[in-house]
């Protein structure tokens, strides 16, 4: 595997995690994996340059490299309307959304699914209120859940907002946008086309969408600022943010930063929400069962909570096929390279890249890249057991959720084959995650009819779906719905299985 690029050494622990941890946001949208980090600088550089001072410009470097948190919350819905979700964001990153024409063709580009032009005008017109409002929310949870601070939450649920006031979720226009928020979309487009097409391009881009799309003042400034993003020295500008951003330190921990791009990638499918959290507490429990010390169990939590990283940087369409060609199966191995590749790029999280790129490793050597045996950490072997473990009793689709008695059935099974570690295939195995979620629903005030709506919106059932399996009307799912979303302070359906994974509910 080509070795993963590094981050300058002039960032702090914290910040740089979270640096390493934006190359993934990249990979998910087919971007370099630069990018995020290059706005982010941007960002900052075009806020103390526009006079808005070091709170702004802290918080406008967060918002730059975060802005594509909530890309995941409408994967499977992008992937119903193109073969390959990663190139339609993409396209869509570069196209102007209020022109039908590039919309169009960017969802042709990208292997679109349609029998008909009307079908695809219809879809088309139905991006805006349900691709933003789910992209948004997912970003403001998951912003709030790593403690970025109200300025960088409203910038991420303003990604999609526009000058002209044609964006959304909210149409907010002109300065109604935050400052940060606008010069981090500023930032975000004179990056992307920077890079990708050239100075020249990122420039012709700033000036036609400059009071369309893009606050115009800020546009101009960005282009003439531009060009020294090309040649000046990105250890040194990046030292500056840190200083920065050392005044106002962030309150984040490590462990949180590996809970929420879990649960970031979690989000990629309806079959997966919760999964890093259940795989995590499965692991922690067999951790304690084996007396294993502290630092290999913050490895292993670490890596327990972000094994499955990788897999947003590869179409979502793959992982909800339920059969699979041998071209699927050898690109689907490819996601802890991926994800080893991310991790490997931060300090605080070197060591749980070796665990999670193995997780699908076997002790016999018929893993994905046959490793085998001793040169398995015991961390690895724990992780591999609870994602077994865990991974048989959720729904796929080419299989229905087992049991908790016939999962363990089939690891234990796996461990007498000599496929998996026996010791910790039996401590994983003991392990009773149930209470959690039992004690979850009153702790956030939902009654048990509610949690059992909550549960299947999370798995990505209709309205229609929730109301046949429970043997209620359409009506009475939305009247529990409302009361949900009130209870849990959120407006979407990607932030409501946040919350029931957050809670162990799903």
């Amino acid at each position: 595997m080509e070795k993963a690029p590094g981050l300058p050494g002039a960032l702090s622990e914290e910040v740089g995690c979270l640096s390493a941890m934006s190359a993934i946001l990249d990979m998910a949208n087919g971007l370099g994996e630069d990018k995020s980090i290059l706005t982010g600088m941007f960002a900052f550089e075009l806020c103390l340059s526009a006079g808005l001072g070091e709170d702004d410009a802290r918080s406008a470097f967060l918002a730059g490299l975060l802005r594509h948190l909530g890309c995941t919350a409408y994967a499977a819905g992008e992937t119903a309307m193109a073969e390959d979700d990663i190139g339609l964001r993409s396209r869509f990153l570069r196209s102007d959304l209020t022109r039908e024409a590039e919309v169009i063709a960017a969802i042709q580009g990208a292997g679109g699914r349609f029998a008909g032009v009307a079908e695809l005008l219809a879809s088309v017109r139905g991006i805006g209120s349900a691709w933003m409002a789910e992209a948004c929310g997912a970003a403001r949870l998951l912003a709030s859940q790593l403690g970025l601070g109200p300025a960088v939450v409203t910038a991420l649920d303003e990604v999609f907002e526009r000058w002209d006031g044609q964006g959304g979720p909210r149409r907010k226009r002109g300065t109604d946008i935050s400052a940060v928020g606008r010069t981090a979309t500023v930032a975000h487009v004179a990056v992307m086309f920077l890079v990708s097409e050239g100075l020249d391009a990122a420039r012709e881009i700033l000036s036609v969408r400059g009071g369309k799309m893009l606050d115009p003042d800020m546009s101009a400034r960005a282009s003439s600022l531009l060009a020294d993003l090309t040649r000046s020295n990105v250890e040194a500008r990046l030292s500056e943010i840190d200083r920065a951003l050392s005044r106002s330190p962030l309150t984040v921990d490590v462990t949180t930063i590996a809970e929420t791009f879990g649960d970031f990638a979690d989000l990629q499918t309806s079959f997966t929400t919760g999964h890093s959290r259940r795989v995590a507490e499965a692991a922690a429990r067999a951790a304690t069962a084996l007396d294993l010390p502290g630092k290999e169990r913050a490895t292993l939590i670490l890596a327990a909570h972000l094994h499955d990283l990788g897999q947003v940087a590869i179409p979502t369409g793959l992982w909800m096929r339920a059969a699979w060609t041998d071209a699927d199966r050898e690109r689907a191995r490819l996601h802890p390279s991926f994800t080893e590749r991310v991790l490997s790029r931060s300090p605080l999280l070197a060591a749980a890249a070796r665990a999670a790129a193995v997780h699908h490793e076997r002790l016999d050597g018929s893993g994905y890249r046959r490793e085998g045996g001793a040169s398995l950490p015991r961390t690895a072997r724990i992780l591999a057991a609870a994602e077994i473990f865990c991974g048989l009793q959720e729904e796929r689709p080419h299989r229905p959720a087992m049991s908790a008695v016939e999962a363990r059935r089939l690891l234990l099974g796996e461990a007498r084959a000599g496929k998996i570690d026996a010791d910790c295939a039996d401590a994983v195995a003991g392990t009773d995650g149930a209470a959690r979620a039992r004690s979850a629903a009153p702790a956030l005030g939902l009654t048990g009819r509610e949690q059992e709506v909550l549960r299947l919106l999370a798995h990505g059932k209709t309205n229609k779906e929730v109301a046949v399996t429970l043997g209620i009307s359409d009506r009475t799912v939305q009247h529990h719905t409302i009361h949900i979303y009130k209870k849990l302070g959120v407006d979407t359906r990607a932030g409501a299985a946040l919350m029931a994974a957050r809670h162990g509910i799903v």
